[in-house]
């Protein structure tokens, strides 16, 4: 009688762990949680898969080491043996049945990756260079340091090619042009025997600006590169020395035939001026700075829009545009230009080159960028 009475009890104490063990599931804040026996957990919200924690399963295993110790009880007093699982057996509950074995009952553990999106991305900053522009490139130089950290604290890549080229009709200040007046600045710095073809080259990267409120100093790129990389210490001093172009460029402004002749497969070819520039996975990022009221460009917007677009191999979605342009109180013309934004969709942005200061412009266009990128997925 005792012993049947024993037996009874084990079943009904190794039974009543069975809550404990077995998986549950709850919703909260549209949040779906697997809550099992096991020591991890897996949550998900919406698209985001977040990764596997371990979490802490005290008050389950006390639960089922309580079961465990009754049923032993029971299984010593009865002539019939009974199998009795550990609460630290991942696969299987108390009572017989499989369980998840990577779920758990809490999910605050739950860490999230970051959102996916582009791995590289080739900022080209094509600068006006006539005599109208000084007070432009100050402006533009103030608001980089600002620009670039945003970018790289929003961006889910810090891997960046930035790459400054000009509009100059006819060639920069070079020992070709130093008599000129206008590139006898800093003790005739354009007459020096440091350049090369690429540097009165239009659409080629600027590394030694010259001439009339220009850096006239060497830009401490990595040797062989006219662009720089998001890894150089000195990146906002280097990115200031050759976004200051200055004033002694042609007074023909063609910022369209800069952008178009900087992404050319004859600029980008192995040996070219900008080999390594702009890579295939990259999305890029086109700023352009002209107060010119006319149209100098050889390029129409739509060739400059199907020029950019066939660097990128066709996808338009790779690409955006921001342009400082003339515009609603801001001086007549740049209306070619806004009609080559605009191709761009959303991906073209707008802005005043008369503006007082650029950093609203920039700091707005990040979160284009940011989405351009996360479509673009490296």
């Amino acid at each position: 009688m005792n012993r049947l009475w024993l037996l009874g009890l084990g079943l009904i104490v190794g039974c009543g762990g069975d809550d404990a063990a077995s998986g549950s599931t709850s919703a909260t804040g549209g949040v779906t949680t697997i809550a099992t026996s096991s020591s991890t957990s897996v949550s998900s919200e919406g698209s985001s898969v977040g990764e596997v924690t371990t979490a802490d399963a005290t008050s389950s295993g006390a639960s089922e080491s309580d079961s465990q110790a009754s049923t032993s009880d029971a299984t010593a007093a009865s002539s019939e043996p009974m199998t009795t699982t550990s609460a630290t057996d991942p696969t299987t509950d108390p009572t017989g049945s499989t369980s998840d074995a990577t779920s758990d009952a809490t999910s605050d553990a739950t860490t999230e990756e970051g959102p996916p999106g582009c791995k590289q991305v080739d900022f080209l900053f094509v600068i006006d260079n006539s005599v109208s522009m000084e007070g432009e490139q100050s402006k533009l130089a103030a608001a980089f340091p600002a620009f670039i950290a945003t970018i790289k604290e929003t961006l889910p890549t810090n891997d960046y090619n930035i790459m400054v080229v000009d509009t100059d009709a006819a060639g920069r200040c070079s020992p070709n042009t130093c008599s000129h007046q206008t590139c006898q600045a800093q003790g005739k710095y354009a007459c020096k025997d440091i350049f090369t073809a690429c540097d009165t080259t239009r659409g080629a990267g600027v590394v030694h600006p010259a001439g009339d409120f220009a850096s006239n100093t060497p830009c401490d790129f990595d040797p062989g590169k006219r662009y720089l990389l998001a890894s150089d210490p000195a990146l906002t001093d280097n990115f200031t020395c050759a976004a200051k172009v200055g004033t002694a460029g042609n007074a023909s402004e063609r910022p369209m035939d800069g952008m178009v002749e900087a992404v050319s497969p004859a600029l980008l070819a192995p040996g070219a001026c900008n080999e390594g520039f702009l890579r295939e996975g990259a999305i890029l990022v086109v700023t352009f700075i002209s107060d010119d009221p006319n149209v100098e460009d050889q390029n129409s917007a739509k060739q400059t829009y199907d020029a950019l677009v066939a660097a990128k191999g066709g996808d338009a979605d790779r690409i955006v545009v921001l342009g400082l342009i003339p515009g609603m109180g801001c001086g007549s013309g740049g209306k070619h230009w806004a009609e080559m934004i605009a191709m761009f969709g959303p991906r073209g942005i707008q802005g005043l080159v008369c503006s007082d200061d650029y950093n609203g412009f920039f700091q707005d266009a990040v979160a284009t960028i940011l989405d351009t990128c996360v479509i673009n997925p490296g």
